[in-house]
């Protein structure tokens, strides 16, 4: 049997492995550091009934958890999948592509979700400026149509970019799937969720 040089021997990808640490290890200080030190409610709570309901910490954590078990998977799963290195791949160092690329994602997802957080408040200062509402945004925030106008365009806009930014093109099947998405996420965590306000009223 020939023995195999370094650049033969099927070997772990270290990058995957790297991901999936930093993952995991984000989503663990967030579950057993910030969820407990920071957010004051519980992952379950009763309420002033008796009735149990989910209390201000139940979504953070069932994040974080989520995450934890994703990171898990993906560490695991790069140590199993073996492959052999390419010898025309890059040399895994830091270039000015990858610096762009964290330039493009970071500056999609800010611009996504400072529109999420202000487009709702400056629509409602405008409205109110010309006589058409007398309430601001703060008596608001719990009142359609208003508490969805930051969500709703900036979720769109932010999701519907990245999409667009990773297959070049925008595709009718890309904007069906976010709107199926952002309508099912307002069906669960504002109509069924009565206590859960959506992203960002709960800050104002």
């Amino acid at each position: 049997m020939p023995n195999l040089t370094d650049h033969q021997r099927p070997v772990p990808n270290p990058w995957n492995i790297g991901f999936g640490i930093v993952a995991l290890a984000a989503a663990l200080l967030t579950l057993l550091v910030w969820i407990p030190f920071d957010i004051k409610g519980g992952v379950i709570e009763a309420n002033v009934l008796g009735k149990l309901e989910p209390g201000d910490a139940f979504f953070p954590a069932l994040l974080a958890g989520a995450l934890v078990v994703l990171s898990l998977i993906q560490v695991i799963s790069a140590v199993i999948d073996r492959t052999v290195p390419d010898p025309d791949a890059a040399s895994g160092k830091l270039t000015t592509d990858n610096l762009l690329f964290l330039c493009l994602f970071y500056a999609i997802v800010l611009i996504g979700l400072t529109v999420m957080y202000w487009l709702g408040p400056l629509t409602t200062e405008a409205l109110k400026a010309v006589g058409l509402i007398e309430l601001g945004y703060r008596q608001l925030l719990d009142t359609p149509p208003y508490k969805y106008i930051g969500y709703i365009v900036g979720g769109f806009g932010m999701t519907l970019g990245l999409i667009t930014w990773a297959e070049g093109v925008t595709r009718p099947r890309a904007i069906l799937t976010v709107v199926i998405v952002i309508s099912v996420s307002i069906l669960i965590f504002d109509i069924l969720l009565n206590n859960v306000l959506l992203p960002p009223n709960a800050d104002f």
